[in-house]
């Protein structure tokens, strides 16, 4: 009962830091590897040669290691969920089961989630969203799990970026800090409307909205 209360504690706030480190570890793994095996254009910071054994055996690696953390992750979630079960308490009705079916749903799209945010550049969200609704997660739920997901690969290659000298900082200082502005303003009308009406559905028709005009811009404009 007394690691119950300490869980329950824990998810009041967001320092979950045993979780967090996971994330965070994953993260440096990333631009390491990102700064290790090099690209096309930037070839390694160590010598690296693109298709080598090093190369390859570096990607292998990392794999290994991003598969090991997801079980680590998964088990101590799902003993989280069983103690709450076996007490009554502290499990929400929009809670995903990591059992069965909804287990293997919810890491095979995160994978695709991945792809798609690392080889078409749509951000994660365009996958997790309707994932995690489609899973009985509330709007706001789903919206801020998404956003969160994507902050640590987008922010390793960022950071990849920046260190390879191919990132114009002042363009994105600007573009982000509209970025911001939109976001909170975005937040604040959105709540307002939720409020008002009653209802999570006008996020949900956002989200709608905002994937279909992904879906069209992104081949119009790729070309």
């Amino acid at each position: 009962m007394r690691q119950l209360q300490k869980i329950a504690k824990r998810e009041k706030t967001h320092l979950q830091w045993k979780k967090q480190f996971i994330n965070l570890f994953i993260f440096g793994i990333l631009m390491f590897v990102n700064l290790f095996r090099g690209s096309k254009h930037n070839p390694s910071i160590f010598g690296i040669k693109r298709c080598g054994l090093e190369d390859w055996g570096s990607l292998v690696i990392y794999c290994v290691i991003c598969i090991l953390l997801s079980w680590w992750a998964i088990r101590t979630v799902k003993w989280e969920q069983k103690l709450k079960i076996k007490h009554g308490g502290g499990l929400a009705d929009s809670d995903v089961n990591l059992t069965g079916g909804p287990l293997v749903k919810l890491v095979s799209m995160s994978f695709v989630g991945g792809w798609v945010s690392g080889a078409l550049g749509l951000g994660g969200g365009s996958i997790f969203n309707p994932l995690l609704l489609s899973m009985g997660c509330p709007p706001q739920v789903a919206s801020a799990t998404g956003m969160y997901m994507i902050i640590f690969s987008t922010g390793a290659s960022s950071m990849t970026y920046i260190i390879e000298g191919q990132l114009d900082i002042a363009y994105g200082v600007w573009v982000g800090g509209f970025n911001v502005v939109g976001t909170l303003l975005g937040m604040f009308l959105l709540n307002t409307i939720m409020k008002k009406l009653g209802r999570k559905s006008p996020l949900v028709i956002l989200l709608s909205f905002i994937l279909g005009i992904s879906a069209v811009a992104v081949p119009i404009f790729g070309l």
